[in-house]
């Protein structure tokens, strides 16, 4: 009854309102890993002696106005989704006798539900099972309009959000260590570079020799990575090393292995803009638009389940016709798709004709597991061990528990992820992208094969394996009758229907299409330079406005769907069936036209220079990007109201810190691992 007491406050305002559904995109779901609501079975469990003697001293305690002032109440807004009723967590962690303690609710009225953030700022004494109790206690009293039930665990605040062990101490040696490394060899390069160490006469390196073999080129321009990057010419081979001075195979590793952590050394690879001839320039602005668009679009999935007083206004805003590019954000990712299979045909093929056809597969298929698995590794290292001390604000004790990583870390290390565990408990659920482009990547050599050798046969495959996946989603898309765009991501599953994100979202046989046409692009573009093809510019002209309006199909198309003139379930499935397909071709023409000189405006600005540095730190700046946005989330002690300004400053913040965060990521391992890589990967 005492707990009763505490909690009346909630009680009496929250008969008065009524409340709208609600959604939490199972990404979100995956990162809020609340600890589900026990089951105490037949045996009866009682409120802990100390928790009752808590509340008891608290009414004789002089702190106990501002416990209850700190609770959360329901405010003015309700009916535009302002349902979390967060408290004030720095009244409640100010006070010593209490502690910040977080229940995650579902709230009826009537036949209406919503899932609801309540803070509690309860004695010290009473821990998460005491309030889930209390609240058993609390829902006798409701009546049958309102009821109240908690559907996990309280998470009540701990400091520090947990416990110092030693992975936590193993995790800061390795960053510690690291970051040394990084200083001493930035230190031993400029010293090897000082007139005092030229004027040593047994100097083992040579000024235009080791230090800077390669040094026009970024870490990805051997083989590309998952987020699209492509080589710089044809002359630079696997492991290729210019000449030096012959001084011994000791000396010469040792300065590799060292140089190849220097910021010195690979400050300049980043920064630089220069491209060769034999490149594919406007494949740098695709990737940083896609990127930024992907950031765009996780800035909402991220921010509005928890941190928006006004989330329903804010949703309202994606049924807009002008803001359906944002609502369709996830298309950024078949663009990724596109590229990744275009740059694996360019340049596997390129280098197959240097080779006769003879491809050492192994490395080929080493060369993507260390490019991709290592940054991987240290992103979950990061996530898991040191981000949980970085929030202090309602969600941080929330966002700190990690109970899925320990369990399913190995699933992203081996590229299973989007099959196994299912996507409200993967570790990091972003990465889900990584195991479709690995899996891709590894089927590939199907496909190159013989489109090397007999090029009709290699296509006809692709064309093949595209229809069966248009077919698949397509069929799946009808039976599921799945709604176009977002609608279909945030429609929560129920009995009757199906989880999307399980069932064609994440699945590769579903996703692939775009990354076949990505490979048709990349055979056309290896079969025939810069230059041999000719198009008369009415040809030219017609093939932009039909790209063009295939895009604009994809994105705005859905428009009547979204308000109130939904489709049926043949028009969802020829839907969710073709887009990715159309999506691809779009893009397809967009770098056809590009490379080969009819792209005009379009050419001059996506291959800017410009845009070179920010390309490559598209997969860092993918990995790290949540990361920021759950920090940003965890600070958030009371809910901000969403406009678009508010949503512009955090849009722009979140990017901006991003690939700051990705340069610094990509300087102290990225562009490392690629300068060790050459050290055991033959030159032939």
């Amino acid at each position: 009854m005492a707990l009763y007491q505490l909690l009346l406050t909630f009680q009496v305002v929250s008969s008065f309102f009524l409340l709208a559904d609600s959604f939490t995109p199972d990404i979100v779901k995956g990162m809020l890993s609340v600890q589900p609501l026990p089951s105490f079975g037949d045996q009866e469990y009682e409120m802990s002696a100390a928790c009752v003697r808590g509340i008891e001293n608290m009414f004789n305690n002089s702190d106990t106005v501002m416990a209850v002032d700190a609770i959360g109440k329901p405010g003015a807004g309700f009916l535009v989704g302002n349902i979390n009723m967060l408290g004030q967590f720095d009244e409640c962690g100010s006070l010593e006798d209490f502690h910040y303690c977080l229940v995650f609710l579902n709230i009826t009225i009537k036949t209406t539900a919503a899932n609801s953030a309540f803070g509690i700022c309860a004695p010290v004494e009473c821990n998460e099972y005491d309030i889930l109790l209390g609240f058993e206690k609390f829902i006798d009293f409701h009546t049958k309009i309102v009821s109240v039930e908690p559907v996990s665990l309280p998470s009540c605040t701990k400091y520090p959000h947990r416990p110092f062990d030693w992975k936590f101490a193993l995790t800061v040696t390795f960053f510690s260590l690291l970051f040394l490394l990084v200083v001493l060899s930035s230190l031993y390069h400029a010293w090897y570079h000082s007139q005092a160490c030229k004027s040593v006469q047994y100097a083992p390196l040579d000024e235009q020799g080791i230090l800077h073999q390669n040094e026009t080129n970024s870490p990805e321009q051997v083989l590309p990575d998952a987020v699209g990057s492509i080589t710089s010419g044809p002359s630079q081979e696997l492991g290729q090393l210019p000449s030096r001075r012959d001084l011994g195979t000791g000396l010469t590793t040792f300065h590799k292995i060292i140089f190849s952590f220097a910021l010195p050394h690979n400050l300049p690879k980043l920064l630089s803009g220069t491209v060769t001839n034999d490149s594919i320039p406007c494949i740098h602005g695709v990737r940083v638009i896609s990127m930024l668009w992907v950031i765009l679009g996780h800035v909402f999935v991220f921010i509005l389940p928890t941190s928006l007083m006004n989330p329903l206004t804010a949703i309202s805003w994606l049924s807009r016709y002008g803001f359906l590019a944002v609502s369709n954000a996830f298309f950024s990712v078949d663009s990724f798709f596109f590229l990744s299979g275009l740059l694996v045909t360019y340049l596997t093929l390129k280098q197959m004709k240097k080779k006769q056809g003879r491809i050492p597969w192994h490395w080929f298929y080493f060369h993507r597991y260390w490019r991709l698995t290592p940054a991987l590794a240290v992103t979950m290292l990061f996530y898991v061990y040191i981000v949980p001390y970085f929030g202090d604000g309602p969600y941080a004790q929330v966002f700190a528990a990690r109970p899925n990583c320990p369990k399913y870390w190995w699933a992203n290390l081996l590229y299973i992820n989007n099959f196994y565990p299912q996507s409200a408990e993967m570790c990091i659920g972003w990465v889900w992208y990584l195991a479709n482009d690995m899996q891709f990547f590894i089927i590939s050599p199907i496909i190159l094969v013989p489109l090397y050798f007999i090029p009709w046969i290699g296509l006809s495959l692709i064309t093949v394996l595209c229809a069966i996946s248009i077919l698949i989603t397509g069929i799946l898309g009808g039976i599921h009758n799945f709604p176009p765009g977002s609608s279909a991501l945030f429609t929560p599953p129920t009995d009757d229907h199906a989880n999307f994100i399980e069932v064609i979202y994440y699945k590769p046989y579903c996703r692939i299409a775009p990354y076949l046409v990505g490979m048709i692009v990349g055979y056309v573009f290896y079969k025939y330079p810069k230059k041999s093809v000719k198009i008369h510019w009415i040809v030219a002209l017609i093939s932009w406005v039909c790209a063009c309006g295939l895009g604009y199909a994809c994105i705005y198309s859905i428009y009547p769907n979204i308000n109130g003139h939904p489709w049926s379930a043949v028009g969802n499935g020829f839907y969710q069936g073709l887009v990715r397909c159309a999506w691809g071709i779009f893009l397809a023409w967009v770098v056809f036209a590009c490379h080969y000189g009819y792209g005009g405006w379009v050419n001059s600005f996506l291959g800017h220079p410009a845009w070179a540095p920010f390309g490559r730190l598209t997969y860092t700046a993918y990995l790290l990007h949540p990361i920021v946005l759950t920090i940003f989330t965890m600070q958030i002690a009371t809910p901000t109201f969403a406009s678009m300004t508010e949503m512009v400053f955090i849009y722009s913040g979140g990017a901006l810190l991003s690939y700051g965060c990705a340069a610094i990521f990509s300087l102290m391992l990225e562009f490392p691992l690629v300068g060790l890589e050459k050290l055991f990967i033959p030159r032939n």
